[in-house]
């Protein structure tokens, strides 16, 4: 009983493959046509790229009245074609910010291709946009000098201890004290005024980019090309005939066949009369020879009996 199931799965398996098989192959069109007198049959198989072309091409068949074999296989790809607009966005590192540096490193133009769609984007310098990549950091001193003139005298409480400068508070470091004016007194020269130039110093931290980072956008039209199906036409020429265990009996020749027995039928019917004849002679001849044989055998005991 198993057996018989194993063998039943089996059987519905290979049928299952060979009706999928065979729905592969369907023709989307088929003619049957007699062109300069030929007759053709023709089948027509739109199918993915990847199909072998030899499973479309099949065996020599039989059609009302013809047998069809193959003479020609044609193919032909079906493209699919389209265009759309596609917009790539670049990065590129540049030293300086001005344009003129950036500009040197970015093309006008650029070759796109993703395996499908392909074309040339040209660059849109209103996307251009440049930022700092990093900074570095350091410090140094600023410095402010001021003058406070027409002092009576060189005394530091005239000078300021602090003074701002660009909104940065500075420490008095050093003040010169110069001679603005003289007097004279007791018959001696002697300072009257003076000038006291100070001088105030603090320290300022900074950050300097480190390099610049560039984005920009490049826009155009891509196209996609591309072979997506194959036509395969499967061409089949006709003779008038029939199929007789794979061979192809052309009709012409059956046809002769029955135009010699009527020709000749009189020396066959008189062959068979013949033949009958003698398979009767022959039939006579056994039923005499069977009876002989039983005669004798009835004989044989009767002469036993009298010696």
């Amino acid at each position: 009983m198993n057996r018989m199931l194993k063998a039943g799965v089996s059987c519905a398996l290979a049928l299952a493959c060979t009706v999928n098989a065979f729905a592969m192959q369907v023709p989307s069109s088929t003619i049957v046509q007699n062109l300069n007198g030929v007759q053709q049959y023709v089948k027509t198989y739109t199918v993915p790229v990847e199909t072998d072309p030899q499973e479309l091409i099949e065996e020599p068949f039989e059609y009302e009245g013809c047998v069809y074999t193959y003479a020609d296989i044609t193919k032909e790809e079906l493209t699919f074609e389209a265009a759309k607009e596609h917009t790539e966005t670049i990065t590129v590192e540049t030293k300086k910010k001005d344009l003129a540096a950036v500009l040197e490193v970015l093309e006008p133009t650029m070759e796109y291709d993703d395996g499908r769609y392909s074309g040339t984007l040209a660059l849109d310098h209103t996307t251009i946009h440049t930022e700092p990549a990093g900074y570095s950091s350091g410090s140094y001193t600023v410095r402010e000098t001021k003058e406070i003139g027409n002092l009576d005298s060189n005394d530091m409480s005239y000078v300021p201890a602090t003074t701002v400068k660009d909104g940065r508070t500075l420490s008095l470091e050093s003040v010169d004290w110069q001679v603005q004016s003289t007097a004279l007194v007791d018959d001696v020269l002697m300072p009257s005024r003076y000038v006291a130039v100070a001088t105030y110093a603090g320290k300022a931290s900074y950050s300097t980019p480190t390099g610049y980072i560039t984005t920009a956008e490049y826009t155009g039209t891509v196209t996609c090309n591309e072979v997506t199906h194959v036509t395969y036409t499967v061409l089949y020429v006709g003779k008038a005939g029939t199929m007789d265990n794979g061979d192809v009996v052309p009709i012409t020749t059956r046809a002769s066949l029955g135009e010699q027995f009527a020709e000749h039928k009189v020396a066959y019917i008189a062959g068979g009369a013949v033949l009958a004849a003698l398979l009767v002679v022959a039939f006579v001849m056994i039923r005499i020879i069977k009876q002989n044989e039983e005669q004798d055998n009835k004989e044989e005991p009767e002469d036993e009996a009298e010696s």
